[in-house]
């Protein structure tokens, strides 16, 4: 799913879990959403914590600030699209849906399986909700579960969930791609919703799933990005009934363990192909000095028949820490990613009695095929006066302001109020550049892959 969750730069990010959780629901209960339509769906999870997830959920900027400390907790991906599941109207239309009617009450709320489906490597399940619930302003409910009792390592095994009314109850859909590189026949997975509108609790199924008759066809190409030190094999495709799924193995450097793979793929007519859920992890090992991902994407519709072969364009998200600038420090400074050709320099840092105003050059002013407001975004986001002794720790920023300096060269000027900021003294502050946003937004290119499908 979109999987997909960069943790490794945030590991010792102090981030008050419950609060955060919290925070996002408080957040969504105060305020009616615009559902956004993404094309496809990354495991990358971007954002930048503040006081509430509504605040940066209105931003059009994808901020890797806060989705790798969100890799621990509810993952927003579904949460904020209503669920239109493709392959279930399919298989629903070719009557391959399995109908259940599992029950488990807690508190006085009802929650209901109703049906399930497993094609190939893709896994659905509905529900629906009774009871006394607390409803947002747009009409709908939250929820919160785990499956396979939240395991660190599977994508999407903590999720918020919307769930729509209908005359008498609520009803929810759950998608996701089953987390191992073995397909079993019949099996169950553990469901627990943890959280129910306001309500916290225990609602828990061992869900019954069936696969329904799928076909694998064995892959050998690879695709290598040679600076970046990544690599990514093809190894087999998976044709369901109304799913497809492509499996491949990518390998990083040590440093690179929380990269990510993305893809884009081409029909034989040059048509773009959606893919639902990219980018899902399912086993991660590390041999010698290089991690060795096993992963997975989804495209949504049974390809055979329609194309003759996919062309699979593979991205890679790196992954890279914040870089810190100290106040004393003599400008200009120039911050770069380590295996990418991408940058912020500050070129000049004035302290006055009220404020503190850094200059700096976005990419050299490379747009690389982003908008001006992708870059405006960044520099509002992620340049950022922090406490040195707090600079890991993710609050509400300090106010300020962001000025275009050169709109074609990507020169800004944030201007912080530090007028009350008590204990402010240049040697207890740094400016925190998160250019792990900008290499997660700009991925690095791979070769393209031809997978022939006849």
């Amino acid at each position: 799913m979109e999987k997909k969750s960069f943790k490794e730069a945030y590991e010792s990010i102090n981030v008050p879990k419950e609060d955060v959780l919290k925070a996002i629901i408080n957040g969504m209960n105060r305020a009616t959403f615009n559902t956004p339509k993404p094309k496809k769906s990354f495991k990358i999870y971007v954002w930048s914590i503040g006081v509430a997830a509504a605040i940066f959920v209105a931003s059009s900027f994808i901020s890797p600030s806060i989705s790798n400390v969100m890799a621990e907790v509810p993952i927003l991906g579904k949460a904020y699209a209503t669920f239109n599941d493709v392959i279930r109207r399919n298989l629903q239309s070719k009557s391959l849906i399995t109908e259940l009617n599992k029950t488990t009450s807690y508190k006085g709320i009802d929650v209901s399986i109703t049906s399930t489906y497993y094609d190939g490597g893709v896994v659905g399940v509905t529900f629906k909700v009774k009871g006394d619930l607390r409803i947002q302003k747009d009409g709908r409910v939250v929820g919160f579960y785990e499956i396979f009792n939240g395991k660190e390592g599977i994508s999407d095994s903590k999720e918020l969930v919307y769930m729509e009314p209908t005359e008498n109850d609520f009803i929810g859909q759950i998608q996701l791609s089953y987390p191992k590189t073995e397909l079993p026949s019949n099996t169950t997975f553990p469901l627990e919703f943890k959280r129910i509108g306001d309500i916290e609790g225990s609602w828990r199924f061992d869900v019954p799933i069936s696969q329904l008759p799928y076909e694998t066809e064995k892959i050998d190409n690879q695709s290598i990005q040679g600076i970046a030190g990544v690599q990514v094999h093809f190894d087999s495709i998976i044709t369901g009934k109304a799913s497809t799924a492509i499996n491949y193995t990518a390998t990083f450097p040590n440093e690179g363990k929380h990269d990510q793979v993305r893809l884009e793929a081409y029909d034989d007519k040059g048509n773009e192909i959606a893919i639902s859920n990219d980018g899902i992890d399912l086993e991660t090992i590390k041999v010698n000095d290089k991690i060795i991902v096993k992963g997975r994407s989804i495209i949504p519709e049974s390809l055979k028949g329609n194309t003759s072969y996919i062309e699979v364009h593979p991205k890679v998200a790196l992954s890279q820490p914040n870089q810190f600038v100290s106040l004393y420090e003599p400008t200009p400074v120039e911050i770069k990613a380590n295996r990418q050709n991408l940058s912020v320099k500050i070129e000049n840092i004035t302290v006055k009695d009220k404020s503190f105003t850094a200059d700096f050059q976005v990419n050299k002013g490379d747009k690389r095929n982003r908008s001006f407001m992708f870059f405006k975004d960044f520099a509002r986001n992620d340049v950022i006066l922090v406490k040195e002794s707090e600079k890991e720790i993710y609050k509400e920023p300090i106010k300020h302001s962001v000025e275009t300096i050169d709109k074609d060269e990507l020169r800004f000027r944030s201007t912080f109020d530090i007028s009350e900021l008590d204990d402010f003294n240049q040697s207890k502050y740094v400016l925190r550049v998160n250019i792990g946003s900008l290499s997660a937004n700009i991925p690095v290119e791979l070769e393209k892959v031809k997978i022939n499908l006849d």
